[in-house]
C-alpha cells in the first residue's frame, strides 16, 4: 500500500496537529501502522513505559507529554518511510526531491540489515559485542545509500515527465480516514496520562 505525497502530508499534518491536544490517539494510530515492526513497537513501548516510570518518579509528569509527541514524530518518519509513494515525490519535486526520496528510501533497508545482522549474530551464536555487530551495518548501509543516490540520480536523466495527480486512488483514502480520525478523537475523547 502506498500512498500519494498530498495524502501522506495530509495525513502527518492532521496526526501531528491532533498531537497538541492528545498525543495519545496519534500514538496509537501510528503504532497500528507499524504493526509489522513488532520488534519496534515493542521497544518503543518498553521505552514509553520505562520513561514515564522515571518522570513519575522525580514528580516532573508534565515532561510525559514532549516525551509521547517526540515518539509520535519519529513514527511519523518511519511510517511516511514505509508507505509513501516515491514516484510521487520525484513527480512533484522533480530532481530536488531526490535527497528526500533517498532518505525515506533508507529507513526501512536499515531496519532490514539491522534484523539479518541480529539475526545471523544470534544464528551463529556469536557474543553480544557493539563493533561486531556495527561493523557490518555500517559498511551495508554506506554501500546502499551510495546505490540508492546513484540509482535515482540516473533515473531522473533521459525521458522524464512531471506528473502530478490529484485524484486520490482506493489506498490514498485511507491515511485521509486515519488522520480525521485521530483529529476527531483528541478533540472528542482528550485522553491525558498527566494531571
Amino acid at each position: 500500500m502506498k500512498w500519494k505525497i498530498w495524502y501522506a502530508l495530509f495525513f502527518a499534518f492532521t496526526v501531528a496537529i491532533s498531537a497538541y491536544f492528545s498525543p495519545l490517539w496519534g500514538l496509537l494510530i501510528s503504532l497500528i501502522l507499524l504493526y509489522r515492526k513488532y520488534t519496534l513497537v515493542f521497544a518503543e513501548l518498553l521505552s514509553l513505559f520505562v520513561s514515564y516510570s522515571v518522570v513519575f518518579y522525580f514528580h516532573h509528569l508534565p515532561i510525559f507529554t514532549y516525551v509521547l509527541r517526540a515518539f509520535l514524530f519519529i513514527d511519523l518518519f518511519l511510517i511516511l518511510s514505509e508507505y509513501l509513494d516515491k514516484v510521487s515525490v520525484i513527480g512533484l519535486t522533480g530532481e530536488r526531491g531526490v535527497p528526500l526520496v533517498v532518505t525515506l528510501s533508507y529507513i526501512p533497508v536499515f531496519y532490514e540489515v539491522a534484523t539479518n545482522v541480529f539475526f545471523y549474530r544470534r544464528a551463529r551464536k556469536m557474543r553480544f559485542s557493539i563493533e561486531e555487530i556495527s561493523r557490518p551495518i555500517l559498511v551495508e548501509m554506506v554501500k546502499i545509500a551510495d546505490d540508492l543516490y546513484k540509482s535515482y540520480t540516473l533515473k531522473l536523466y533521459g525521458n522524464f515527465t512531471r506528473k502530478t495527480e490529484f485524484r486520490p486512488s482506493k489506498q490514498d483514502i485511507v491515511p485521509m480516514i486515519l488522520g480525521v480520525s485521530a483529529l476527531c478523537l483528541s478533540l472528542l475523547i482528550p485522553i491525558s496520562l498527566v494531571k
